[in-house]
């Protein structure tokens, strides 16, 4: 973890802005080597926010531990004057809503149902997470969907935010009543805060699969 204090990472710009945070691409340069990262805030708004900061946090804990070609996993983590902040990898690419939004109902098929089996990849290789000590985390994404997808111009779909992730290993940072994440993509168990597997996921990843072929919004 980088050092509260001065970050290592130079900003360049904001790529985007939304929910509770915003992503900016920054640079890292050792003597002559320099390459570009994603760098995740918290919203002003929210830095204050001792749950959302749990939250944020856990987001880095989690996908600080996810392995795999098709999920955007978190590199470092630190904390310079503006509060806390995760680095990935930079994708060259745009989210799955963009294609979907763009093409609609021209979407073929077989690149629908690729689209679909990168990120049924990437779900099964958090599902199937273990902890150090080798006890199966049994972590769920609990936000599938065509926003938290981004298709790289590489052809690799990767899966992104995991910060309404539920690890077994973790202690419960929802408030109770509220729910995180997207209603479109909810199972009736998430809908009801009853207890969920990795079945929520394939529920969520089955809404995004009848979107990219309908080319209309489920719900």
């Amino acid at each position: 973890m980088t050092s509260s204090g001065t970050s290592p990472y130079r900003f360049v710009k904001e790529l985007a802005s939304g929910g509770m945070g915003r992503i900016e691409i920054v640079v890292r340069r050792e003597g002559a080597f320099a390459r570009p990262y994603a760098r995740k805030r918290l919203l002003p708004r929210f830095a204050g926010d001792p749950e959302v900061r749990a939250m944020f946090l856990e987001e880095a804990r989690v996908a600080g531990l996810v392995r795999h070609a098709n999920v955007v996993g978190v590199l470092d983590v630190g904390q310079d004057e503006e509060g806390p902040y995760l680095v990935m990898d930079l994708v060259d690419g745009v989210p799955l809503l963009d294609v979907y939004q763009t093409f609609r109902d021209r979407l073929p098929v077989q690149i629908a149902v690729e689209i679909a089996r990168q990120v049924a990849e990437g779900l099964h290789a958090a599902h199937e997470l273990v902890a150090p000590d080798g006890r199966a985390m049994e972590l769920v994404h609990r936000d599938v969907s065509l926003t938290n997808v981004l298709v790289g111009f590489d052809g690799v779909v990767r899966v992104v935010d995991f910060g309404v992730a539920r690890a077994v290993d973790r202690g419960s940072l929802t408030r109770i009543g509220t729910l995180k994440g997207r209603l479109s993509y909810m199972p009736a168990e998430q809908l009801e805060h009853r207890a969920l597997d990795r079945r929520a996921d394939l529920y969520a990843l089955g809404v995004v699969l009848a979107e990219l072929l309908r080319g209309e919004r489920m719900h």
